[in-house]
């Protein structure tokens, strides 16, 4: 009877057991299906995402980068104008001034001394000269002299003198250059001006309005008045004039001439080269000598 059990239940046991095998095996082949799916789609979402995160940022860092660049670009013009002013200051005199002193400048002994120019011996402590010692030259009559002096007046800078003919003036004259040049250089709009030591004409002087028009002539013998000067722009602070010192001319029979004045005979008369070179304000160029 056992037996006969035993036989009988083995197909079925056996059926069982392989039926339980394929629907296990059935369900993990679904799992395993469906699994990789739901993994694709969450990781496509994840690249997408970051996709976008990236994008967005690289936009963020490129829009900075153009702000930025903008900006830089702005600053470096600016820095490279201030530049160009500080090295033309530096290597060319001119209307603001040469080697980081300007006209109108306050100066102290402490700024004199940072600037390493010394004072000429006087005992006129409103008016007096300043110069570099490391910037001279040879001149043949005189010997070593100072390229570049600096007169102050009240305290201030007044005037620039060039002496030396290496010394570069905006102008684009030189000492000893021909009269004619200078003449040239302005248009022929020059006052001419016999020098008081030298009535046969000998030494004379030309000078210029730089930044000005004189509203009202001085008389003989006056020295320009603020009063009667209009400035060409707000941007000028003070009135400068340039007065060029002419050796080896003759005289014209007049001792001031104006510019309005010139004529062609007169200015076929004039003779001689440039001797020296002053930038400054009226108050210092109307100076018949040094500070006198």
């Amino acid at each position: 009877m056992l037996s006969i059990i035993q036989e009988s239940s083995l197909p079925t046991i056996k059926t069982v057991l392989l039926t339980t095998v394929l629907l296990g095996t059935a369900q993990l082949l679904a799992g395993c299906d469906s699994q990789p799916a739901n993994s694709n789609e969450k990781d496509n979402d994840n690249v997408a995402a970051q996709t976008d995160n990236i994008d967005k940022n690289m936009a963020e860092k490129d829009n900075a980068s153009i702000n930025y660049s903008s900006i830089s670009s702005a600053n470096a013009d600016k820095a490279q104008n201030n530049e160009a002013e500080k090295l033309s200051n530096d290597k060319t005199i001119n209307p603001s001034g040469y080697q980081k002193l300007s006209f109108g400048q306050a100066i102290s002994p402490e700024l004199l001394s940072e600037l390493g120019l010394t004072k000429e011996k006087t005992d006129n402590e409103q008016c007096y000269y300043v110069s570099n010692p490391a910037l001279n030259y040879i001149d043949k009559e005189y010997g070593k002299r100072a390229s570049v002096l600096y007169q102050i007046i009240d305290e201030k800078a007044a005037l620039i003198a060039i002496q030396d003919p290496n010394i570069a003036f905006y102008i684009d004259i030189h000492v000893g250059d021909a009269v004619a040049e200078v003449m040239q250089a302005h248009d022929n709009k020059l006052t001419y001006e016999v020098d008081k030591y030298a009535v046969d004409g000998e030494y004379y002087n030309l000078i210029a309005n730089v930044n000005f028009k004189v509203i009202k002539e001085p008389e003989l013998g006056e020295s320009l008045k603020t009063e009667n000067i209009k400035l060409d722009s707000k941007e000028d602070k003070l009135p400068l004039q340039i007065k060029y010192y002419i050796k080896g001319g003759q005289t014209l029979n007049e001792h001031k001439i104006k510019a309005s004045d010139w004529t062609a005979d007169k200015k076929s008369l004039l003779k001689g080269e440039v001797e020296s070179i002053d930038i400054g304000i009226p108050e210092a160029i109307y100076l018949v000598e040094g500070c006198s």
